[in-house]
């Protein structure tokens, strides 16, 4: 166990323990797989490929902006994620929650949005939410995924309005790729009300540390990740008992 000081106290960092790993592992479409190098820590390989087939997330999408503008608004997404998942804590859904903050490079201009990857869990909470509408990603994601989605927007809703961090306007909310979204930022995923960092580097200089130890965290697991690719072949590894 680490611990990370913070100006708003000490952060406990643990290493992901099997139960929770297998939680993840059965809502990603294609599992988790470990990622172990000479000299280097065990990383994780969230599964977002398979062949040509690829894990969808909601990209909200924001306008685009200029060079100089993008690096402050990727700092601000970065923030306003972090601050909205104690609000979407709030709602003690069941499922896997990932926000990506993404930085896409369009030559003269940036897309600097977040992207909302969604797993809901069969008969979790988030399932028997009454959603007008609720088959608007339900049909795609699963029972579950509008209520989770809508929620997390909520959420950045509140995080920009007590931050006073600008949250862009969203001129669109559809599914996209990974790989369509550029650079992405690998910060935290929310399991049932579990927080989990994602980050491969941990340092005391990250503010969202104090961020979430001020909303009453004290404890984080940490699972380092970063996106994979792999085969149908090695689905028996990255996901046991799957069936193609």
């Amino acid at each position: 166990m680490a611990t990370i000081p913070t100006p708003k106290g000490d952060v406990r960092l643990i290493p992901i323990n099997r139960e929770l790993f297998q939680q993840i592992r059965e809502l990603m479409p294609y599992g988790v797989v470990g990622l172990k190098a000479d000299n280097k820590p065990l990383e994780y390989g969230l599964v977002m490929q398979c062949d040509d087939t690829e894990v969808m997330g909601v990209k909200l999408q924001p306008p685009n902006c200029s060079r100089e503008q993008a690096a402050a608004a990727m700092d601000a997404n970065i923030l306003l994620c972090s601050i909205a998942i104690p609000h979407y804590l709030e709602n003690s859904y069941d499922g896997l929650l990932i926000p990506f903050p993404y930085l896409r490079d369009k030559g003269d201009r940036f897309e600097v949005g977040i992207s909302v990857f969604v797993f809901p869990r069969s008969g979790g909470k988030e399932t028997r939410e009454d959603l007008e509408h609720a088959g608007a990603y339900d049909n795609q994601f699963g029972q579950g995924a509008t209520a989770m989605l809508v929620a997390f927007v909520r959420a950045l809703q509140k995080a920009s309005k007590e931050s006073n961090i600008t949250l862009y306007p969203v001129i669109g909310m559809e599914p996209r790729p990974r790989t369509q979204l550029g650079s992405i930022s690998f910060g935290y995923m929310v399991m049932g009300t579990q927080v989990i960092a994602i980050k491969t580097t941990i340092t005391e200089k990250d503010a969202t540390w104090a961020i979430l130890r001020d909303a009453g965290i004290t404890e984080i697991t940490h699972m380092p990740s970063q996106p994979a690719a792999l085969s149908n072949a090695d689905l028996a590894i990255s996901k046991p008992h799957f069936k193609i």
